[in-house]
């Protein structure tokens, strides 16, 4: 039995600083997204950054912090990242990133959720990782899935 322990230990893969750096951006962009917190998301994204939405729509920073505006009709209730990889390139100071993005929001006292797989690319600028792409396929829009029974904010990172 401990023979079996050891081995699994060995082959575990250790997670570098760079890849836990993006860990972390990547949980506090989805706690940014569920609060609306426009101060954060100021922050998280690069001044060029470029989103192309699941239906092939794009749109730069400002743009994408007018969507994420707090709204009175619009409520976010819980945004999760599962499935998670990253792949840091060292030179460059980039990474990319693959996640199912689950969202759920509440509109006119209504739940609905929408699920995606994105790629994201992160780069370090300033000394902090900022997100300066984006890209949900279209092909990858995830069936709806009934996350309604969880209540609390849940990135998993």
């Amino acid at each position: 039995m401990l023979i079996a322990v050891i081995a699994g230990s060995v082959h575990a893969q250790k997670i570098s600083r760079d890849e836990t750096e993006v860990r972390a951006a990547i949980g506090k962009w989805a706690d940014a997204v569920k609060d609306r917190d426009q101060k954060a998301l100021d922050a998280l994204f690069a001044d060029d950054l470029f989103i192309t939405d699941y239906n092939g729509g794009t749109r730069g920073k400002k743009e994408e912090l007018e969507v994420l505006r707090p709204s009175e009709t619009l409520k976010t209730i819980l945004v999760t990242n599962e499935d998670i990889v990253v792949r840091v390139y060292e030179k460059s100071k980039t990474a990319i990133v693959t996640a199912v993005v689950t969202m759920v929001f509440e509109i006119a006292g209504k739940q609905t959720s929408m699920s995606m797989r994105c790629t994201c690319v992160w780069e370090k600028r300033k000394g902090t990782g900022r997100s300066s792409c984006c890209k949900p396929p279209r092909s990858h829009r995830l069936k709806h899935r009934d996350v309604r029974k969880r209540s609390e904010t849940r990135v998993a990172v």
